[in-house]
């Protein structure tokens, strides 16, 4: 089943896997905080899964905040674009860890899941509250945490 909100689903499922992929190559080249990037990147995945799992339920019966609709699909996918190139980048090159943390904490303060979870309180159906309650539930507070990793981190 398809409708208007596809689209943007199907990119945001997109960026989700995107944002794990960067985390994957941050543990990668920064072993010494290897199990919180390899966590983060976990958690991403995660919430792409819930996301592919809940669309069809969202779409069948009609349960997306009427906000999500606000969001651009040329945008997002314009995001992914340039997020995939930087990932490309990193592969080619291990970026300094000072930048690599900055950009995944830039990353974090302009995600989905912020946006989803903001959005549901204009909905007052269960089901889809429950659903963006678990991408956001216990996955939460990435930008925080990148943020605490930053300011115990001493960078050359």
């Amino acid at each position: 089943m398809e409708n208007q909100y596809t689209p943007l689903f199907k990119e945001a499922i997109r960026m989700e896997r995107n944002i794990a992929s960067f985390y994957t190559l941050c543990a990668t080249h920064f072993k010494d905080n290897q199990l919180f990037w390899q966590t983060l990147s976990e958690e991403e995945e995660h919430h792409a899964k819930i996301l592919e799992n809940g669309l069809e339920l969202l779409l069948e019966q009609n349960l997306f905040p009427d906000a999500i609709l606000d969001l651009d699909t040329k945008e997002l996918k314009a995001t992914n674009e340039k997020l995939e190139e930087k990932i490309a980048e990193c592969k080619k090159k291990a970026p300094s860890k000072k930048d690599a943390y900055s950009y995944a904490l830039e990353l974090e303060q302009t995600s989905l899941e912020f946006f989803f979870q903001q959005t549901t309180s204009d909905k007052p159906d269960e089901k889809a509250t429950r659903i963006f309650d678990n991408l956001v539930g216990f996955d939460k507070d990435h930008a925080e945490r990148i943020q605490d990793l930053i300011d115990a981190t001493k960078f050359d």
